[in-house]
């Protein structure tokens, strides 16, 4: 009996994926170009399964090959390769966002670009690509805004709040002017005002709450549950009683961002909200919060050694944005030691190293991370 049309077992699609997950580049492209030889909806089938793979199981890695796919003649196959790259990386995959934001001939993919360039914005992403690298992502983000169709100018705002750009807010001005009247780059806009981390674009975002467009409400809420306070919570809660389903969930979502005495208390009203899915996520958001005061962020005496909590003094400069600093998503650790061992925290957590919260708002802290 033939076997020739037989399907490969799991095992063997597991090995398979073993022996291309870390490949160099020149393997890399020479199994890109061989997806040519594919009818088109197998190549795209291809790459999406490597990207599900690869969110699923951290063992497997395909960095290189989502690289070289982003050449690829078909754009369906670009765009979904920049998407698997839209959680950071190398230096390499740096400056291939770059390339593309620079040179693809599609609107929609140089966006997809420029939102994938916004990883480069959490610390964790930032570290590992020299300053150089960041100032020419940062040059051509500024240089899109300024020249480039309105789909990707939002995005790469948006990207350039994230970046901490020092010219972002002087953008932020130009194009919400230019954004009138036009939603989704408006959307984008507010979106990039919760980047920045910078109160002072609050009153602006909550007159966008009074919008006729529900997405630019949406917008609103979620950059306004960026970088609202304690106090700033009120303003949320006509927007309970939206019209719009999706412009509540939002609400529900910006509450959870907050995250304060005063969202909470909020967040418990929103449990008894006549819509189901309103109730669902409060309530989820109510679980979430109290799951992280229940967790203690501790460190190993490896990690004392090697800085403040895990970060060399190499790394901790004058400009560090302390409004933003957070240890477990700055240095990738929770309760977890370098090695991916989980750190067993003792009753009295400054056993072995400093208590988390304790420590971040003290003035030792302040002045631990602003010392080279």
């Amino acid at each position: 009996m033939s076997t020739e049309n037989q399907q490969p077992t799991d095992e063997q699609i597991a090995e398979l994926l073993r022996e291309i997950s870390g490949v160099d580049d020149r393997r890399a492209s020479a199994i890109v170009g061989a997806w040519r030889e594919l009818p088109i909806e197998e190549a795209i089938n291809t790459v999406n399964e490597l990207r599900r793979v690869a969110e699923t199981d951290p063992s497997f890695e395909f960095e290189s090959i989502f690289r070289a796919a982003t050449t690829f003649p078909n754009p369906q196959i670009r765009l979904e390769s920049i998407l698997a790259l839209a959680n950071g990386g190398s230096i390499a995959t740096a400056q291939t966002l770059l390339t593309v934001l620079q040179q693809d001939e599609i609107a929609a993919i140089r966006a997809t670009a420029a939102v994938a360039l916004h990883a480069f914005g959490d610390p964790s992403q930032s570290r590992k690509i020299p300053a150089t690298i960041l100032s020419r992502v940062k040059s051509a983000l500024r240089e899109v805004i300024d020249i480039d169709e309105p789909i990707v100018r939002g995005k790469a705002l948006i990207a350039l709040s994230a970046l901490r750009d020092d010219d972002v807010a002087d953008l932020i001005d130009t194009v919400f002017d230019e954004a009138i009247g036009v939603g989704p780059l408006m959307s984008d806009v507010l979106t990039a005002m919760g980047e920045t981390n910078d109160r002072s674009w609050l009153p602006t975002i909550e007159d966008a709450f009074y919008s006729d467009n529900s997405a630019i409400r949406i917008a609103a809420v979620l950059a306004f549950g960026k970088i609202a306070q304690d106090d700033d919570v009120e303003s949320l809660s006509e927007l309970f009683d939206d019209h719009v389903l999706a412009v509540q969930m939002a609400t529900v979502k910006a509450l959870e961002e907050i995250g304060t005495a005063q969202a909470r208390e909020m967040l418990e009203l929103a449990v008894s909200s006549s819509e189901p899915e309103v109730q669902q996520l409060a309530q989820a958001a109510i679980d979430a919060l109290k799951a992280d005061d229940e967790l203690i962020y501790a460190v190993s005496p490896a990690m004392i050694e090697r800085g403040l909590f895990g970060v060399p003094a190499s790394a901790r400069g004058t400009n560090r944005d302390l409004a933003r600093y957070d240890a477990p998503t700055e240095e990738g650790w929770a309760n977890v030691t370098p090695e991916g061992q989980e750190v067993d925290v003792p009753v009295a957590p400054e056993d072995i190293g400093e208590d988390y919260e304790d420590y971040l708002e003290s003035e030792e802290f302040f002045r631990d991370s602003n010392t080279n």
